[in-house]
Parts: structure tokens; C-alpha cells; sequence
């Protein structure tokens, strides 16, 4: 056990080996860690307003409030354990508490709300082990553990997901013997046309198997392996669910000439079949439960004076706010506050479409310069671009954030969420999206561009930006969205958006460059 008592005595006059001998009680180690977590919570409240937001609105994200409930009781369950804990604050837990630090200092570089609320997650448990010690962190590691779970993070599984549940299902439809055209997400049978939206993907499902397995296994085993196969068994288990969900829906409909599976028994027949499940796994499961694990018997041992303590809490609440700030006031002096002038030099040459034929028409709420305009190519097909220019980015107006869609009203039917490998070309990956709305087929290329360099993924987007603003060249980054039309199918359109892309690309993004070096 690691103690910080030479380091005080000789820091703080008058403390003798017998103040040092009494200890401190445990209640009092307690209060403290309460309030540091207090502090935490009011020094980074931006966010965990967001994650009580998301939790308001989010349907995959309505457990958090029960998340807190279960970690409280849980805590519960180990009081026992952790009043036996003698309290030694801990110079370990300082550094992982600094680091938890550094963690939400970058995530506040780059606005990655996220990873600022899971970096506070381990700063709350880093409390405990700084002020109470090795032996109280690992005590509260388990119930405090839970709190991930709080965070709202997975939405950006939706798309694999859906595409999953949609092949599935066509998978099951042809081996139950019934015809059927897929086209991305949409497929037809002969009784109906169907279509794979956000809410069949099954997220919602997802999250609360995870996080209703995570706790069985917690209370039901203490060997690691058997947690670690049923929390595989939890993210198989809601897929197949959810995947047999969709399949029976649509066979249930197809059977009734689609008078019972649609409406109110669409959702009904998802929480039976999720239900059931549930049910199974935790009645296999408790099989091999294992036996609790005994509170320990030691003799009674000196913990920590109590200015020692006191001085780990203070340290504990001071830490975690002063890095992100520093880091914060460092990155200010290196962004750029101008507002950028974008002009886009590369597409003037090209005619400008007033046709009024409806498009998908991206929003990005919180860019600093938009252009949006639908143009004729030289082959009389009609394009449209869009470039959202970010600067100086914060919450709410971030290259990447929830609020940032290619179709925000949901008009057309997202059937095609996948990359698209340009070998030889500047811009070497792209993200395609496609869309189908009354016969036309939309075919969409978006990626980022971060201080000339390019990227489809919003994570290494993300990292991008944190090392350019740790480098002193500023956040400057876009969205580059191209998007073209045919009647015939999506492969069709997204020739055309490759065809524009391969003639476009490196014009744009020499345009995007200029912009960024008028902002120096």
C-alpha cells in the first residue's frame, strides 16, 4: 500500500507520529471524496448537462437515470468491504487522475463531448483511489465501473447495424422461400415494399442488453472469464433478437396481407422477443453462479492523518480543472477567430441549376462558412456541393457532432451507409450514402478535410483536428458533401458522384486550402 505521510510531514509543520498513528475515520474519507466529485461536476457541467439531455432524448440512452441507481446500490453491496478499508491516500491514483485530466483536456480541444464525459468518469473513480487509497479504488472499481454506461456514446454504430439487420432479414426471407429485390436497406416481397429505418437498427436493444448483462455478470460471478463470455453472449444475444425480430415482423405481415405486424404490434413483437431472450440468457446463465466473496478479517491498522487526507482532496479537486484549463488557454492562442471566406474558385466554370428538382440538402448547423449550390456538369447532369468550413470550433458548432446530417428531415430513405476505396486519387476514401425517394436514386460522397489532409472517419477526423491545434495550426476543417441522381439505380448514381469527384476534387481542395492560409 502506497502512502503519501513522509511527503506530508515534512510539508506540513506540527504533524507528529502520534496525530499520524489516529487515522482518519471513514466517514470523513468518504465526505471528501463526495465533494471532490461535487467539484468535478460543477468544474465540467457543460457536459454532464449534455448527458442529462441525452438521456431526456435519446430512446437508446433512457436507462442513465437507473444507471445511477444501480451503481448507488451497488456501492451498498460493498460497504462492508469498503469499511475495512484503512484509508492511505495513494500517489498512483494522482497520476491516473492526472491523466483522466490530460484525457478531457483533449476532448475539449477537439469538442469530443464524450470523451470529455468518459475521462470524468475515471476522474470520479481516480478520486476514490487518490484519497482512499489502492485497496478503495479496487474495492469501487466494480460499482463505479457502471457509470460508462451513463455516457451517451453508440450512435455511431447505427449504420453497420442497420445494414446487418437489413441483410439478415433478406437472408431469412429467401431461405423461408419468399422472392425478394434488395436494394441497400429497402427491399420488396410480393406482398410490400420495406425498408430498414434508424429504429429497426436495434441500438436501443444494444445498449440495454449490454447494460442489463454487464450487471447480471457483475452480481453473478467473480471469475473473470465467465463475466467475459456472458458480456459476449450480451452484444450476440440483442442482434439475433433483433435480427429475428425483423424477420418475423415482415413474415407475420406478408402472411396477413400485412393487416398484423405494422403499427402498434411492429414495436410489441421487438420487447417479446427481446424480453424472452433476456429471460433465457439470465436463466442459463445463474447456472454457474459463483459465491460471494467474503469481507475481509485483518488486524486493525494506522491509517492516514486527517491533514493528510484533506490535502489529497483538495489536490483531487484541483488537478482534473487546472490541466484542461491550461490546455485550453494553450490551444486559444493557436485558433484562429476570424471568420473564414470561403470561394469556391474550382467550380466556376460550371452553370448554375434553377431547376427546383428536389435534392438532399445537407445541414451543419454550427460551420462558420457554408456553400451550397446545385450546378450542371458539362454532361447536363445536375450536382450538388456542399462545404461546411469550421473555425475556431466549439460545443455545437464542431466538424463532427449528432446535429450535422446529409438528410435532416428524413425525406428520402437512407438505403446505403458504406466507404468507398479511390485508389491513385487525392482523396483516397470517401463515405457513400445513398438514398431512394419516388424512383430517384441519390448517391452521396462526403469526407473531411482537416488542415490539407483528408479523412472519412469521424474519429481520426477528430484526432486530426487535436494534433493540428496541439501544433499551433489552428482547427480550420470542412465537410465536403457531392451528391448526384439517376432514376435507374444507386450503383448508377454513384458512378456520376465518381465521375464529378475524380474531374473536382483537387481543385476543391486547393480552394480549402486557400482559405485556410487567408485566415494565418
Amino acid at each position: 500500500m502506497t502512502s503519501l505521510n513522509r511527503q506530508l510531514k515534512s510539508a506540513v509543520p506540527g504533524i507528529d507520529a502520534q496525530a499520524a498513528g489516529r487515522g482518519v475515520s471513514n466517514l470523513l474519507v468518504w465526505g471528501l471524496i463526495v465533494a471532490v466529485w461535487g467539484a468535478l461536476l460543477y468544474a465540467f457541467r457543460p457536459y454532464v448537462e449534455m448527458v442529462l439531455v441525452a438521456w431526456e432524448t435519446l430512446p437508446s440512452h433512457a436507462h442513465g437515470y437507473v444507471v445511477l441507481m444501480v451503481v448507488a446500490y451497488l456501492l451498498w453491496t460493498k460497504r462492508e468491504h469498503l469499511a475495512a478499508v484503512v484509508c492511505r491516500p495513494s500517489w498512483k491514483g494522482f497520476v491516473a487522475l492526472a491523466f483522466g485530466a490530460f484525457v478531457a483536456m483533449v476532448g475539449e480541444l477537439t469538442s469530443v463531448a464524450a470523451m470529455v464525459q468518459f475521462a470524468l468518469v475515471l476522474m470520479i473513480f481516480c478520486t476514490v483511489w487518490a484519497i482512499g487509497g489502492d485497496r478503495a479504488g479496487r474495492v469501487a472499481a466494480g460499482p463505479l465501473s457502471f457509470l460508462v454506461f451513463a455516457v451517451p456514446f453508440g450512435q455511431e454504430a447505427l449504420p453497420i447495424l442497420m445494414n446487418w439487420t437489413a441483410d439478415a432479414t433478406v437472408v431469412a426471407l429467401r431461405h423461408s422461400g419468399v422472392p425478394v429485390f434488395q436494394e441497400g436497406r429497402n427491399f420488396v416481397i410480393p406482398s410490400g415494399r420495406w425498408s430498414v429505418i434508424e429504429a429497426c437498427g436495434g441500438i436501443r436493444y444494444l445498449l440495454s442488453s449490454v447494460f442489463i448483462g454487464a450487471v447480471f455478470a457483475y452480481l453473478t460471478y467473480t471469475r473473470v472469464h465467465k463475466r467475459v463470455l456472458f458480456m459476449v453472449w450480451s452484444v450476440i444475444m440483442p442482434l439475433l433478437a433483433n435480427w429475428l425480430r425483423a424477420y418475423v415482423i415482415v413474415m407475420v405481415a406478408h402472411h396477413t396481407d400485412n393487416e398484423w405486424g405494422m403499427g402498434v404490434s411492429h414495436l410489441a413483437f421487438g420487447w417479446i422477443i427481446f424480453g424472452i431472450a433476456v429471460f433465457i440468457g439470465f436463466a442459463v446463465g445463474v447456472r454457474w453462479r459463483d459465491p460471494l466473496p467474503e469481507v475481509p478479517r485483518e488486524a486493525p491498522a494506522a491509517g492516514s492523518p486527517v491533514a493528510l487526507v484533506v490535502v489529497a482532496a483538495v489536490l483531487a479537486a484541483v488537478i482534473p480543472p487546472g490541466v484542461a484549463s491550461t490546455g485550453l488557454a494553450f490551444a486559444s492562442r493557436t485558433t484562429g477567430t476570424d471568420a473564414p471566406r470561403l470561394q469556391l474558385d474550382s467550380l466556376a466554370d460550371l452553370e448554375r441549376d434553377g431547376s427546383g428538382v428536389e435534392g438532399v440538402r445537407p445541414s451543419f448547423p454550427g460551420a462558420r462558412a457554408i456553400h451550397q449550390a446545385r450546378y450542371k456538369t458539362r454532361d447536363g447532369e445536375i450536382v450538388d456541393v456542399f462545404v461546411a468550413y469550421f473555425r475556431n470550433q466549439q460545443q455545437g458548432a464542431e466538424l463532427i457532432n449528432i446535429s450535422n446530417k446529409i438528410d435532416p428531415n428524413h425525406d428520402w430513405s437512407w438505403a446505403i451507409s458504406s466507404s468507398v476505396r479511390r485508389p491513385g486519387a487525392t482523396v483516397p476514401e470517401v463515405r457513400l450514402e445513398g438514398y431512394v425517394k419516388s424512383g430517384r436514386h441519390a448517391a452521396a460522397y462526403q469526407f473531411y478535410w482537416v488542415n490539407d489532409q483528408t479523412t472519412a472517419n469521424d474519429t481520426v477526423a477528430k484526432l486530426l483536428e487535436a494534433v493540428s491545434r496541439l501544433r499551433g495550426h489552428g482547427d480550420d476543417s470542412a465537410a465536403v458533401i457531392l451528391t448526384m441522381y439517376s432514376t435507374d439505380d444507386l450503383e448508377a448514381a454513384r458512378l456520376k458522384t465518381e465521375a464529378f469527384a475524380a474531374e473536382r476534387l483537387d481543385g476543391l481542395l486547393a480552394d480549402l486550402r486557400r482559405t485556410a492560409e487567408a485566415g494565418q
